[in-house]
C-alpha cells in the first residue's frame, strides 16, 4: 500500500537508485523536503496545498523555489509512475523555465528608461530600502517560517497572513530596486515648466478649488507629492503656467488649469 511507505523510505530507495554523478545535486533538495515535511510521515500524505507551502517556505528563506526544486519535481514523477502515490504531484510544483523569446534575447543590448527623481528622493529611497531589508524583511521572514512550523496547512491563517505580510514588503523593495537602478537625479527643475521636483499649484475648473502637488519620481512618497507616473502627474508634465489639462480620474475627467510652478528647495 502506498500509505505504508515513509517519505524517508521513499527519499532514500529513490537516492540509492542516482548514479553517483546526479546525488549531489538531488540529495540537499529532497532532504531538506524531508525534514520539513516530516521523515515519518507516509508518502500518500502529501499535497498539492503542502507542496506549495513547501515551495513558499524555500522563498521566505531567500532562495528562488523555481531554480531549485526539479529535483522534487522529478522525485514525485517517479514516485506516481511507480504507483507509490496516488496523485500526479510533479505538476505542482513550479519550476520557471525561459520562454522561447527569453531565450533568443540572451546577450542581446536592452534599451534601459531613466526615470527622473529628486535628490532628496532618491536618498529617502535609499534609507527606506536599508531598513527593509536589514529589520523589515527578516522579521517578516521570521513570522513566516514560525507559522510554517505549524503543519495543519488547511487552517493556518497565520502563515497566510505573514506569507503576505513578506510579499508586500518584498513588492516593495523590488519596485525600489528598479527605482534606484534606473534613477536620473534631477537637481535643477525649471520654474518655467511642470516637472520633476516642481511644486504645481492647480485649480479644478469643474470643482473651483485648488491644490498643491509636488511632481517626483516613480516609488517616491510623501504628503502632497504625486508621481509623474500617476494620473495627474502625467497630465501636468512640461506645461507652463495657463495651460488647462484634463485628467481621466476614477469618477470622470476634471479639467486643472496650472496656476503657478516653483522649483522646490
Amino acid at each position: 500500500m502506498a500509505g505504508e511507505l515513509t517519505v524517508g523510505d521513499a527519499i532514500r530507495n529513490y537516492i540509492t537508485a542516482l548514479a553517483p554523478t546526479e546525488r549531489p545535486t538531488v540529495v540537499p533538495v529532497l532532504n531538506s523536503f524531508g525534514r520539513w515535511f516530516g521523515l515519518e510521515r507516509g508518502l500518500a500524505e502529501i499535497d498539492a496545498v503542502q507542496l506549495e507551502r513547501f515551495q513558499d517556505y524555500v522563498a521566505s528563506s531567500g532562495v528562488d523555489p523555481t531554480s531549485r526544486l526539479e529535483p522534487l519535481r522529478t522525485f514525485l514523477s517517479d514516485a506516481r509512475q511507480k504507483k507509490l502515490i496516488p496523485v500526479a504531484l510533479a505538476s505542482y510544483v513550479k519550476i520557471k523555465r525561459k520562454s522561447a523569446a527569453e531565450r533568443q534575447s540572451l546577450g542581446r543590448p536592452v534599451a534601459v528608461q531613466t526615470i527622473d527623481v529628486t535628490r532628496a528622493g532618491f536618498e529617502q529611497l535609499q534609507v527606506e530600502l536599508q531598513k527593509l531589508e536589514s529589520d523589515d524583511l527578516p522579521a517578516a521572514i521570521a513570522s513566516m517560517q514560525r507559522a510554517a512550523a505549524d503543519k495543519d496547512f488547511r487552517e493556518n491563517a497565520p502563515y497566510d497572513a505573514a506569507k503576505e505580510h513578506r510579499a508586500v514588503i518584498q513588492r516593495r523593495i523590488d519596485e525600489i530596486k528598479e527605482t534606484l537602478s534606473h534613477a536620473s537625479i534631477v537637481d535643477e527643475a525649471s520654474e518655467d515648466r511642470v516637472g520633476v521636483g516642481t511644486r504645481v499649484v492647480v485649480r479644478d475648473l469643474d470643482e473651483d478649488e485648488e491644490f498643491s502637488y509636488t511632481l517626483v519620481g516613480p516609488g517616491e512618497r510623501g504628503m502632497g507629492k504625486i508621481s509623474t507616473q500617476s494620473p495627474v502627474g502625467r497630465a501636468l508634465l512640461d506645461h507652463i503656467v495657463g495651460d488647462v489639462v484634463s485628467v481621466t480620474v476614477p469618477a470622470g475627467v476634471h479639467k486643472y488649469r496650472v496656476e503657478k510652478i516653483e522649483r522646490v528647495g
